[in-house]
């Protein structure tokens, strides 16, 4: 390669990164509604809460927090350092997470760029993998370890199709799929919710349906929020980008019997965004 084919080279590719961050930027120009607003408001405070309570105690490393929150084996002694793993970058994941959701970080490509990979190559990725370990060692038993398991499987995939999206340039396509990835990082928030929602539904019949064992009503509850925790995040979130999708190809109709679009460009304000076949044009 000569010494000219490498500046043409370099110039493409910095015009390719130019024009990647110009498209990023403009897909957050709409401004957020209140209601979005107050939505993510309640995602990021919510998320710090569990951050708080659930990830910040194992940086004790102490044994005793873990035995006490989820059980241990005593017989893998390798069974704790993957809690701790798992949960310190859960933490990470869910702290940073719902910031990628204000409009202010998106329209700073940069920040928006290192903030994902810190989301996913510190947070979602090995928690995911040290998670999937973490479900077969449970002992809230099989059907719970299944469902955790499962959990971990979605949340690993939606995190690797969306940054493959994202480095082809399908960037609508990304950006629904880090929705999905986010919808199951926030499993460890709605574990919660739901665990003492069923704790309380459940402490009327404590007498006599358990007999006064508490800990098969935990048991119970905690076996159902296995599932109970990501798969409605995940339905919902499905069924929004779903509707998503209706209403901008009904608005994409109404637009071209108004005035013809050329080449594939959907207008935005000043710049034109690119949809390929799987992306939605922008609202």
């Amino acid at each position: 390669m000569t010494a000219a084919d490498s500046l043409q080279a370099s110039g493409s590719e910095a015009n390719r990164r130019d024009r990647r961050d110009e498209i990023v930027a403009a897909m957050s120009r709409v401004p957020a509604t209140r209601r979005r607003r107050g939505r993510v408001v309640v995602i990021v405070v919510l998320s710090m809460l569990i951050v708080l309570y659930a990830s910040v105690p194992y940086l004790l490393l102490d044994p005793s927090i873990a035995r006490e929150k989820v059980g241990l084996r005593a017989h893998v002694p390798w069974h704790f350092p993957l809690l701790v793993v798992h949960a310190l970058t859960g933490g990470i994941a869910l702290l940073v997470g719902p910031w990628q959701f204000v409009r202010r970080v998106r329209r700073l490509p940069r920040v928006h760029r290192y903030l994902g990979r810190v989301f996913l190559f510190a947070g979602v990725m090995p928690a995911s993998l040290t998670g999937m370990v973490d479900a077969w060692l449970s002992t809230a038993g099989p059907l719970a370890s299944l469902g955790f398991a499962l959990l971990d499987v979605v949340w690993l995939f939606t995190a690797v199709a969306g940054f493959l999206a994202a480095r082809s340039g399908r960037y609508r396509d990304h950006q629904d799929w880090m929705i999905r990835c986010f919808a199951a990082t926030f499993a460890a928030v709605t574990l919660r919710l739901w665990l003492i929602t069923l704790l309380l539904v459940q402490l009327p019949l404590l007498h006599s349906v358990y007999h006064d064992h508490f800990h098969d009503l935990f048991h119970t509850a905690y076996v159902s929020v296995a599932w109970l925790a990501w798969v409605p995040n995940v339905l919902v979130v499905e069924w929004y980008l779903r509707r998503g999708r209706a209403r901008n190809s009904e608005f994409g109709s109404r637009r071209g019997r108004r005035s013809p679009r050329t080449d594939g460009y959907p207008s935005h304000g000043s710049l034109a965004v690119p949809v390929d076949s799987h992306s939605r044009p922008v609202r």
